[in-house]
């Protein structure tokens, strides 16, 4: 099953993508927090259809949720950022006002970066409130998986310095807003093992990063127990579970308007995002 957010005539729904159409649920949950806590309940529900063609696609979160990204969690990645992997993981957060949908445009003005970067990541999207929850049962809390282009402002990211010290701006450089794409919707009951999907990114056509998510130096499940360890998870919160390889700022590639960046991971689908100046 594939569990979404669009917008259709100016309103957000709630939809089952089933191939090139979308059947609305709207009217059958208490907003989408509601639904992916109990998306099978959608399997029966009749409601209209529409065209994929024909509407909006919005990130599969709202605003009452939180995205909790990690960062430096492929071993590879690591060693080309030449930064030590930490003692557990490291995370980080992005707002609402980030998130983009699927085909809506990675938006950001030049006057203020000029080396947006992609990375592609697998995320699982809780079901369940989760709270303290051991490695071995933090599967049971994930509803499904969907996919998120960490979009990196690597200027502003990698710009500071305090002395001989090199700081990190994570705010400027992971947090611009309408910069990080999410979706099109949530894998459910679809991936049996997360460990083992087949990951890539391509510019324009052209594959940047390429390996699979057992390559992952935390797993999804040690990932959801660590952030249920400093805060309660809820129905909608987004785990990105970090990006390979690959990504643009260690082959001095920055994308530009009018270049497309497609994500994908096996079993879930594609993401395809195009670049743009922002007004």
């Amino acid at each position: 099953m594939r569990i979404g957010r669009f917008q259709k005539s100016g309103e957000a729904r709630i939809g089952i993508f089933e191939g090139d159409v979308v059947r609305d649920v709207t009217s059958e949950f208490d907003g989408f927090q509601d639904a992916i806590s109990r998306p099978q309940d959608a399997v029966d529900i009749g409601g209209e259809t529409y065209d994929v063609e024909d509407l909006t696609y919005l990130p599969p979160v709202t605003a009452k949720n939180t995205v909790f990204c990690a960062a430096l969690n492929y071993e590879a990645h690591a060693e080309e950022s030449n930064i030590a992997v930490p003692d557990w993981p490291l995370m980080f957060m992005k707002l609402p006002r980030t998130l983009v949908g699927h085909e809506e445009p990675i938006s950001y003005h030049t006057h203020i970066t000029e080396e947006i970067d992609y990375e592609a990541e697998l995320a699982a999207v809780i079901g369940e409130p989760a709270r303290h929850v051991t490695a071995d049962e933090a599967l049971d809390y994930v509803a499904g998986y969907t996919l998120l282009n960490d979009t990196s402002a690597r200027d502003l990211q990698l710009g500071l310095q305090m002395g001989d010290d090199d700081l990190l701006d994570w705010f400027s450089g992971k947090a611009m807003q309408d910069t990080t794409p999410v979706g099109p919707h949530v894998a459910v009951d679809e991936i049996n093992d997360p460990q083992d999907l087949h990951i890539s990114s391509r510019v324009d056509g052209e594959t940047m990063q390429h390996d699979n998510t057992g390559m992952m130096i935390r797993s999804v499940a040690d990932l959801v127990s660590f952030v249920s360890s400093r805060v309660r998870l809820e129905p909608g919160d987004i785990i990105a579970t970090g990006t390979p390889e690959g990504v643009g700022a260690f082959q001095d590639i920055q994308l530009h308007p009018g270049e497309t960046v497609e994500i994908e991971v096996e079993g879930i689908g594609t993401l395809s995002n195009t670049v743009e100046e922002a007004e």
